[in-house]
């Protein structure tokens, strides 16, 4: 009797802690964005705001930017730099289970991508001027998830999450902006992203 009244104490303490944590009703997230397409690395930032219809089940908005120098060059103070910059604005559900004051989730985005091409100069004395070479939008989906470590009730830390983004600019899109050296309507990016959570 007292092996099965420790056996059961194993089995619903754990559970018993997990149906205390009240779940909250939003969540916004922001940090440090890396995105990988091709051999390309882009550093940059993310925010995201959710809201939760019930415990597991919510509506994300996800908005990132990101950015890389392709070439710079400095001769005498003068410089010369060619830039890319990728933002993309999705929106979609996320699934959430909780354990204790830690949660993983996953979502499935849907919405835009902007990418552009930059021309910079760098002149003595007068310093930085910029001009826009060339841009374009397209649909831009993510599939992923990640995993947030809870510190308090309206604080956690994202320490990973990890997703599955396509574009679909054109080829000449791809090409002319600077995200991509192959000729398809299709870009497969992995992107890297974590920061801080505060849970409302």
């Amino acid at each position: 009797m007292r092996k099965l009244s420790i056996l059961m104490a194993f089995i619903l303490l754990p559970l018993a802690l997990v149906a205390q944590v009240e779940s909250p009703k939003a969540t916004i997230f922001g940090g440090y964005s890396y995105l990988r397409n091709n051999s390309n690395g882009f550093n940059g930032w993310t925010g995201q705001g959710t809201y939760n219809f019930t415990r597991n089940f919510g509506l994300t908005a996800d908005f990132a930017g990101n950015y890389r120098t392709l070439d710079s060059a400095t001769i005498l103070g003068f410089g010369a730099s060619t830039n890319q910059h990728m933002y993309t604005y999705m929106f979609g559900p996320t699934a959430t289970a909780y354990f204790g004051k830690s949660s993983i989730f996953a979502h499935a985005l849907f919405g835009q991508a902007h990418s552009s091409l930059g021309a910079g100069v760098s002149i003595p004395i007068i310093g930085g001027i910029s001009t826009g070479v060339r841009s374009a939008n397209a649909f831009a989906m993510a599939f992923g998830g990640g995993l947030d470590i809870g510190v308090s009730k309206h604080f956690a830390i994202r320490a990973a999450q990890v997703d599955y983004l396509q574009t679909r600019f054109s080829p000449t899109d791809s090409l002319t902006t600077g995200l991509s050296s192959s000729v398809n309507d299709r870009q497969n990016s992995l992107r890297y992203q974590a920061g801080i959570v505060f849970r409302f």
